[in-house]
Formats: C-alpha cells, sequence, structure tokens
C-alpha cells in the first residue's frame, strides 16, 4: 500500500485514499478493497482522461470539455472528484456534483511537471499530465 492510491469497496462502494501506508490491506465490508489503478487511454467514445491548461499560475483540469465532448454529469454519471498533482508533494482537489460543469482551476507557484486524476463514479480513476 502507497501513499495516494485509491481504493473501493466491490460491496458498499465507498472510496478511500491512503495518506499514511500501514496496514498491509484495507479490509471494508469483510472484503479487501480494490485498488483502483490509473487509467489512462480513452476507450468506448467517452472522454475520462483530464486535461491540463496552463495560463500563468492559473491551471485548469477539465475532463472532455477542451475536446468538444464534455463527460457527463447527471445523477447516474459524473466527476465525483477533479485532483492537481504538483511538484513537492502539492495535491490539490475540488469534489464535484452532478450538474456542476467536469472543470477545476487551481493556482500554483510552479507550473511544471503536473499531472492530473479524476473520479467518474462508474469508470473510475483517470490520470493524465500536461
Amino acid at each position: 500500500m502507497k501513499r495516494k492510491e485509491i481504493y473501493r469497496c466491490n460491496v458498499c462502494g465507498k472510496v478511500i485514499e491512503v495518506l499514511n501506508p500501514g496496514a498491509p490491506e484495507t479490509i471494508c465490508c469483510g472484503e479487501p478493497m480494490k485498488l483502483m489503478e490509473e487509467q489512462t487511454a480513452e476507450w468506448k467514445g467517452e472522454k475520462h482522461v483530464p486535461k491540463i491548461t496552463i495560463d500563468g499560475n492559473k491551471v485548469t483540469v477539465d475532463v472532455g470539455i477542451s475536446m468538444g465532448t464534455p463527460h457527463p454529469m447527471t445523477e447516474e454519471h459524473w466527476i465525483m472528484w477533479i485532483e492537481l498533482i504538483c511538484k513537492n508533494d502539492c495535491y490539490k482537489r475540488k469534489f464535484l456534483n452532478p450538474g456542476d460543469d467536469p472543470k477545476a482551476t487551481f493556482v500554483v507557484a510552479d507550473t511544471t511537471g503536473l499531472s492530473a486524476r479524476e473520479y467518474c463514479n462508474i469508470h473510475y480513476l483517470w490520470a493524465g499530465s500536461e
């Protein structure tokens, strides 16, 4: 188990992030939680890979908007959160709700070496970089 890994319970759907690795495995509903692997390739016409746009020290991460097909943001299918990962252990996250635009804007001191992750309630964890 490593810091910043995302796990999901296959029984109840709970999602956790490891902040301080310690136990060899995490149990929920009597079963080991499943490690969510970061997906990076689009499939089935769905837009999931987060795209980073930099304007000065303002960084916008969007899911499909800049590619012309925004990710759905309905009660049934939406992006739960978008995270920007910067140098020196800097992490910024915005939680989203159905009806929101699938994007988040952050201000950072250093825009080099950025990457992003997003979590879809149906298709799980996706990653992208600049």
